[in-house]
C-alpha cells in the first residue's frame, strides 16, 4: 500500500497543472463541466479559463439588416451567459476567468490554451450517439486532435 502512495505522490509531483482552459458550450452539462474543472483544478491550485464559441455569422446576399441584428443579440447574450456561468464557478473557486470567441469551437479553445500556454484543456464529451459523431456536433474528438496539451475528457455518469 505504501509503494502505491508514493508513485501517486511522484506522478503528482511530475504532473504540475497550473492553468487549465475548460471547454464549455453552455448547455446543462457546461456547468456540471465547469463545477468537475473547478474542484480539479483546486486540487493543483491551478487557474481555469471557460472557453466558449461562437459560430460565425453567415453573411449571403439574402442576409437583411434584421438578420444581422438578430445575430449581433444572440452573440451579446451568449457572450452574457458565459460571464454568468464563470460567476457561478468563481462562488466555489475564484481563480475562473473566460474567454468568448467567434469561429470554430475546437479551434478556438486550441487557440485560447496554446495563448495562455495550458497545462490541460478539459472538455466534456454528451453527444456520444454516432449521427452526432457523424455531423460533428461532438467537440471533444476534435478538441482532442488539435491538442497540444493534455486533454481530459470528461462524463458525467448516468444514475
Amino acid at each position: 500500500m505504501n509503494q502505491i502512495v508514493e508513485k501517486t505522490e511522484k506522478i503528482s509531483q511530475n504532473f504540475d497543472v497550473r492553468r487549465i482552459v475548460v471547454a464549455v458550450d453552455l448547455s446543462k452539462h457546461s456547468k456540471k463541466t465547469a463545477a468537475y474543472a473547478a474542484a480539479f483544478a483546486k486540487s493543483f491550485g491551478a487557474s481555469i479559463t471557460l472557453v466558449h464559441a461562437f459560430a460565425p455569422e453567415r453573411i449571403t446576399e439574402f442576409t437583411t439588416e434584421e438578420i444581422h441584428e438578430s445575430y449581433r443579440q444572440e452573440l451579446e447574450a451568449t457572450e452574457r451567459d458565459l460571464g454568468k456561468l464563470a460567476d457561478v464557478v468563481r462562488e466555489t473557486y475564484p481563480d475562473c476567468d473566460f474567454e468568448f470567441r467567434v469561429g470554430d469551437p475546437a479551434e478556438q479553445v486550441n487557440v485560447v490554451a496554446k495563448d495562455l500556454k495550458a497545462d490541460l484543456i478539459i472538455t466534456a464529451s454528451h453527444h456520444p450517439d454516432f449521427l452526432s459523431r457523424l455531423f460533428g456536433t461532438d467537440q471533444a474528438p476534435r478538441i482532442l486532435h488539435r491538442a497540444q496539451c493534455p486533454v481530459l475528457v470528461y462524463h458525467e455518469r448516468n444514475g
